[in-house]
């Protein structure tokens, strides 16, 4: 999963936060963009 979501990352569709000892991925606006254009709702 880890490798996914780095693809993720790195294509600026998510970004990933250290809270404490976890680490918390959320998307961005070019991910919310993104389902947009695919016309799907996040």
């Amino acid at each position: 999963m880890s490798e996914q979501l780095a693809t993720l990352v790195t294509a600026g569709v998510v970004a990933r936060t250290r809270v404490g000892r976890s680490v918390v991925y959320r998307r961005t606006t070019r991910g919310d963009a993104l389902l947009q254009a695919l016309g799907r709702r996040g």
